[in-house]
C-alpha cells in the first residue's frame, strides 16, 4: 500500500510514482504546479482516478487530505477527500487502514458506512450486508455521482431487491408503444435523416418536437413555470433532458435520442414483447442508466423522482455537471431510492425492468455524426 510521506511540492518520491505508472497528464500538471496545496494533490488525484491509477491516486488523495485545514467550509471537504482515498484503495484489491476509517467516521458516520458497505460486497462478497452499510448514503452525493453507480452494482447482483427477477409476465400498466424524439432547432442533414428514418419506421408511432413545440407542449402540460425553465437552459442538451422526463412522465412511452435509431422494425416489435414491467431502463457497463433511450408508462415513480430531482438541482445547483443535473445521474438517484425503499420494507421492486448494454444494442444502433465535432459540447457546459 502506498502512503505519502511528508509534504513536499518536488518530491522525488512523487515524480518516481507518477512516472512508475506512466501517466502523462498526471505528470506535466505536477511538472507546472507541484502538489503543495490542497487543490493541486487533489487535481492530480483526481486524472489519476479519472485514469483508472487508483492506488496512486489513493496517495494523492491522502496528500490532499494531509494538507487539508480539516474545517468544514474548505472544498473540498476533509471526509471527501479520506473517502475517496479508502475508495480507490478498495478498487486497488486494498484494504482501508481501520485507523483512517474511524478517522472518517469521526467526520461522517454514513461515508464510513459507504466503504465499509462496500468492503463488504467487494472483498467479502456479502452483497447484502453491504446494501444495507450503504444503505442512503448517496443522499449525501449530487445525483449521478459514482456511490449511486456502485449501488446499483450491487443490488442487481441481489436478489431481494428483485431487479434480477426475469419474469415473462405482462405488465399490467404497459408502456405505450409510442417514440418520441427531440431536437431544439436547425437540425443537421445527418439529424434530419435519422428524423425521417423514424418516420417511415413507425409512421404515426413517432412522434418528433423542436424547442418551440415542445416549449407549447410543457407550457400546456405543466404551466408557465417548467416552460420558461425550459426556456433558460445553458444548453441545449439541458433542455432535451427536462422535456424527456417530462414528456414519458405524462405520456409514456419511449424516448430515443436523435442521434440514435431504432435497428428495425422486427427490434421495435420485439421491444415491446419483451417489456414485462411499466418502466424499462439499459445500463452502461459501468451502471450509468441510459437516459438517451428508455421507456415508461405514464406516471412512473421513476420518472417522478427523476423530475424532481431534475428540478432541485436546477435551482440548488445550476452550474452542476448537466449529465448529474439533469440527465442520466437523476435516472440512477431514482433508482437508488427505490432500492433503498425495497431494503427497507423488504419489499422488492416489481415494477422495474433494467437490462445490460447488450440488451441496449440489440435494439439501439449508434451511428456517426459529424455535429460532435462542432461547436461546443454539452460536456463543457
Amino acid at each position: 500500500m502506498v502512503n505519502p510521506q511528508p509534504i513536499n511540492s518536488y518530491s522525488d518520491e512523487y515524480i518516481d510514482l507518477l512516472q512508475s505508472c506512466h501517466d502523462h497528464q498526471a505528470i506535466a500538471y505536477y511538472e507546472k504546479h507541484g502538489a503543495s496545496t490542497v487543490e493541486h494533490a487533489f487535481a492530480i488525484a483526481n486524472i489519476l482516478h479519472i485514469h483508472s491509477k487508483v492506488l496512486e491516486a489513493s496517495f494523492f488523495y491522502r496528500v490532499a487530505f494531509d494538507m487539508h485545514g480539516k474545517t468544514q467550509t474548505e472544498y473540498p471537504l476533509p471526509q471527501s477527500l479520506l473517502q475517496v482515498r479508502l475508495l480507490c484503495l478498495l478498487k486497488s484489491s486494498n484494504s482501508p487502514p481501520p485507523e483512517e476509517l474511524e478517522e472518517l467516521e469521526s467526520y461522517s458516520p454514513q461515508l464510513a458506512n459507504y466503504i465499509r458497505g462496500i468492503q463488504a460486497a467487494w472483498q467479502n462478497g456479502r452483497t447484502g450486508e453491504g446494501l444495507d452499510l450503504i444503505g442512503n448514503s448517496f443522499e449525501i452525493f449530487h445525483s449521478g455521482e459514482e456511490i449511486d453507480r456502485l449501488y446499483l452494482e450491487l443490488a442487481l447482483r441481489h436478489a431481494p431487491t428483485g431487479l434480477a427477477a426475469r419474469d415473462a409476465i405482462p405488465a399490467p400498466t404497459p408502456i405505450p408503444c409510442r417514440l418520441y424524439m427531440y431536437w431544439d432547432k436547425n437540425p443537421p442533414e445527418e439529424i434530419k435523416n435519422n428524423i425521417q428514418y423514424h418516420r417511415d419506421l413507425l409512421g404515426n408511432d413517432f412522434v418528433f418536437f423542436d424547442r418551440d413545440s415542445a416549449s407549447r407542449w410543457l407550457h400546456d402540460h405543466y404551466g408557465r413555470e417548467i416552460c420558461e425553465l425550459f426556456l433558460k437552459v445553458r444548453h441545449p442538451a439541458e433542455g432535451a433532458d427536462l422535456f424527456r422526463l417530462y414528456m414519458i412522465l405524462n405520456n409514456g412511452g419511449w424516448w430515443l435520442d436523435a442521434d440514435l435509431r431504432i435497428r428495425s422494425r422486427d427490434a421495435w416489435e420485439k421491444l415491446a414483447k419483451t417489456t414485462y414491467k411499466p418502466c424499462r431502463l439499459f445500463t452502461t457497463h459501468n451502471y450509468v442508466l441510459h437516459n438517451d433511450f428508455f421507456g415508461a408508462a405514464p406516471g412512473s415513480p421513476y420518472l417522478a423522482n427523476a423530475a424532481m430531482s431534475a428540478l432541485v438541482n436546477t435551482f440548488e445547483h445550476s452550474g452542476l455537471y448537466i449529465a448529474f443535473k439533469t440527465g442520466p445521474g437523476v435516472l440512477n438517484r431514482a433508482v437508488s431510492r427505490a432500492i433503498h425503499k425495497a431494503l427497507q420494507t423488504r419489499q422488492p421492486i416489481c415494477d422495474l425492468q433494467i437490462d445490460c448494454q447488450n440488451q441496449f444494442h440489440e435494439f439501439i444502433e449508434e451511428y456517426d455524426v459529424t455535429y460532435k465535432n462542432i461547436g461546443s459540447s454539452w460536456h463543457s457546459a
